[in-house]
């Protein structure tokens, strides 16, 4: 039930346009491209990460690049991913969340993506409660 309100929060913040990224429109744009089922798609946004196949890896990978988190090189956005995830918990927190997630991934298309989206995920999501308060 807390990871529900908790996908509900991001992405009702994402839907208001957070840091010009566009979250929402990345996972549509994606859900259509990969064509993934509405069950499969509402596990992975709400934080399922059970499914795991290289199609499901090759899925994440497309959101993490049309949300701006990945280049197409395989590097990062460190400024994008710590500012998005200072939205809901605390700036130091995101910073260290980006650190512990990208530090020593290995280059594998697909599923490099994929496992950085559910360490940023489940690092935001274990914050939650120590998340700074807004003004």
């Amino acid at each position: 039930m807390i990871r529900l309100a908790f996908s509900v929060f991001v992405f009702s913040i994402v839907t208001n346009g957070c840091l010009g990224q566009n979250l929402l429109a990345a996972y549509n744009s994606c859900r259509s491209e990969f064509n993934v089922d509405m069950e499969t798609f509402n596990a992975i946004k709400n934080g399922d990460f059970s499914i795991r196949t290289p199609f499901i890896e090759c899925f994440g990978d497309c959101l993490v690049k049309k949300a701006g988190f990945m280049n197409d090189d395989l590097s990062f956005n460190e400024d994008v991913i710590v500012k998005f995830m200072s939205r809901f918990i605390k700036p130091e927190d995101s910073k260290m969340a980006y650190d512990t997630c990208t530090a020593d991934v290995t280059p594998i298309l697909c599923t490099m993506a994929y496992e950085v989206y559910q360490c940023i995920y489940e690092k935001a999501y274990e914050k939650w409660g120590t998340r700074r308060k807004q003004n």
